[in-house]
């Protein structure tokens, strides 16, 4: 099974991690708020990113058809192709080992602004290793790997990123969608534990192991 990297000697408890004792020169409103971010945030329990077996998709031949599903080909309305999106691909890709007390400190702390534009570099804020940081929409994309700096300087990305579905459609089914893009019919297959098996009878058995991580 794919695991994320183990990071070593993870501290017991990142509770009092001094990333997380928000220093007093931040006004009171935005301490107030970051602080009862955060102790909200340890009363739940984060879903760490899980990653992909890739070895297992290769092994059973499936890597390329799941590759070819994770691309994405934006188009305009005569069908030319503008921008081919790798983005999803590079997501299940991404392996580093996650750190809770950056975790716990970027969710407590940050803030969008979505009627910013995509290039504007003060749409999030957040902080981050007890420093406070600004980026755009588009920067933080490429700073975590989804898209390269290469891509966003494509005419076409602000269009593609302004075209890309927030929600999940109100007619959305998923018996439909796998349907539509397998030619087969949809039958979700529960397992003991974290995994589960998508069968697909018209392009055969399609494991999409994922494997979770422990929370670090």
């Amino acid at each position: 099974m794919a695991r994320r990297a183990q990071r070593t000697n993870p501290p017991e408890d990142v509770t009092d991690h001094r990333f997380l004792q928000f220093p007093q020169t931040l006004s009171d409103a935005t301490r107030a708020r970051y602080v009862t971010n955060l102790s909200l945030l340890l009363t739940k329990e984060i879903d760490i990113a899980p990653s992909f077996d890739w070895e297992l998709a290769a092994r059973t031949g499936l890597a390329a058809l799941i590759q070819e599903f994770l691309q994405y080909t934006h188009s305009d309305a005569s069908g030319v192709e503008l921008f081919v999106c790798q983005g999803w691909a590079r997501l299940f890709r991404i392996q580093e080992p996650v750190y809770r007390e950056f975790l716990l400190e970027f969710y407590a702390t940050v803030s969008y602004d979505p009627r910013k534009p995509l290039n504007d570099r003060t749409t999030f804020a957040f902080r981050l290793g007890g420093v406070s940081r600004e980026c755009s929409v588009i920067e933080l994309a490429t700073r975590v790997g989804i898209y390269t700096a290469d891509e966003t300087r494509s005419v076409h990305f602000p269009t593609f990123l302004a075209d890309c579905l927030t929600e999940r459609p109100e007619d959305y089914n998923e018996n439909t969608f796998w349907a539509e893009i397998t030619g087969g019919i949809y039958t979700h297959l529960p397992l003991e534990g974290d995994d589960s098996v998508y069968y697909i009878p018209n392009v055969a058995p399609v494991d999409f192991y994922v494997s979770h991580t422990s929370q670090e």
